[in-house]
């Protein structure tokens, strides 16, 4: 089986089966295409541990428009897609090399941090409150402070999404995922 053939059925399976965000799908199809760029439309018993070493090599000395090479985590992404469509074959019974072969690039994490007293109070004050469109933006702010929510989840909240009894809200996040605010 050819690669392209069988990234095109792979995508399909994570839309269709697996309800992956289109934007996951994107990006997987993004990495995928990259073996492609360096190796061709390869079959896919051609993906082999060795193949694998000179694509990693490959992808480390690819620049991008900002740096001379891609970050190890971008480099991780690129290969948790080939693991996840590895796992799509064995599904299959689709021959091919065993996902657990491919290790990810140790990172380092970045430190969280935290604004202080100061920085936080020039925040909430830079709204003016004085006005319905100020009295929204510190409430927005108040709620991405107080609640933990990405941007996303506050702009797809609903007024119909709020319990008034209990004092909460349902969101759904990422991976389609509901919880109580």
């Amino acid at each position: 089986m050819n690669f392209a053939k069988t990234k095109t059925d792979f995508l399909e399976y994570l839309e269709v089966e697996q309800n992956r965000s289109q934007k996951t799908i994107r990006n997987y199809d993004h990495y995928l295409s990259r073996i492609i760029d360096f190796a061709g439309d390869i079959k896919i018993t051609d993906i082999d541990p060795e193949l694998v070493r000179k694509w990693r090599l490959w992808l480390n000395r690819l620049g991008t428009n900002t740096a001379d090479e891609l970050q190890k985590n971008t480099q991780n992404y690129h290969l948790i897609a080939l693991r996840s469509f590895l796992k799509f074959c064995t599904k299959r019974d689709i021959p091919c090399m065993p996902p657990d072969k491919i290790e990810l690039a140790r990172t380092v994490r970045k430190q969280v941090t935290f604004l202080n007293q100061e920085e936080l109070e020039r925040l909430f004050s830079t709204p003016k409150v004085d006005t319905v469109v100020g009295l929204r933006d510190r409430a927005i702010l108040e709620l991405l402070f107080s609640s933990g929510l990405r941007v996303s989840e506050l702009v797809a909240l609903n007024r119909g999404d709020i319990n008034l009894k209990r004092k909460e809200f349902m969101v759904r996040g990422k991976g389609q995922k509901d919880r109580p605010i």
